[in-house]
């Protein structure tokens, strides 16, 4: 599993991310970012970490050259597409489908969206989906049943995760600052998951992020169960 930050495609933010212990960075997209994807390839090219996704940026459908360029800058960096967007809704799906991207992608759950619209509009289609742990918590109350369900019934559609903490009405929160218990999450995403894991908290607080998810991994390698299977 690979642990991953999250800045702009920007020379000082890509080397601060570096600085923070990150090898690989989730891209956060502004449509100016995107007035050249070659700049932007350049720019992670030359820095000290690798692109593991590229995060849309929040446009609507009557902005999709921003939805096309993303796709160009993921494949000429062989990164994941994160589909997501203020402006669009899991119900505009099949419109998203006629896009036609050639990256590997995909939809991340919209805030507060339950598990039963995530099947019906993204899983059941065979879609992929980017699982975003706030997001979820915010929808469901039971959101470690939530969590779990998922990632053993769907895992094969889930190529990325979100991770920060969050309180019922606020995400993108430092761990500790809300109301996710990280330690649970943290167990569930090692015994289900074995893909990339973005922290998508500020970047004053991915240090200790990773230093908190990397603990919890710590504790789980070293745990009577895990020894005995790796025996």
């Amino acid at each position: 599993m690979l642990i991953a930050g999250k800045c702009p495609p920007e020379p000082d933010a890509l080397a601060a991310a570096a600085d923070r212990g990150f090898e690989g960075v989730e891209l956060y997209l502004e449509k100016d970012h995107l007035e050249s994807v070659a700049e932007c390839v350049a720019h992670v090219e030359a820095s000290d970490v690798a692109a593991v996704s590229v995060h849309t940026p929040h446009v609507s459908l009557a902005e999709k050259e921003y939805l096309h360029r993303t796709d160009q800058l993921a494949v000429a960096l062989d990164a994941f597409v994160v589909f997501h967007s203020g402006h669009l809704n899991h119900v505009d799906t099949p419109e998203l489908e006629e896009l036609d991207l050639t990256a590997a992608y995909g939809y991340e759950n919209k805030t507060g969206v339950s598990v039963r619209h995530l099947r019906h509009m993204v899983l059941k289609p065979g879609h992929g989906l980017t699982l975003d742990v706030a997001h979820l918590f915010m929808a469901e109350a039971d959101y470690l049943t939530a969590i779990e369900y998922l990632l053993t019934e769907y895992g094969d559609r889930i190529g990325l995760l979100h991770l920060c903490d969050s309180t019922p009405v606020q995400d993108g929160l430092a761990f500790g600052a809300g109301d996710i218990d990280i330690g649970a999450v943290c167990r569930l995403v090692d015994r289900h998951f074995d893909g990339t894991v973005v922290l998508e908290v500020m970047p004053d607080d991915q240090r200790a992020a990773l230093e908190t998810v990397t603990e919890h991994q710590a504790e789980f390698d070293l745990s009577p169960a895990r020894s005995v299977a790796g025996n």
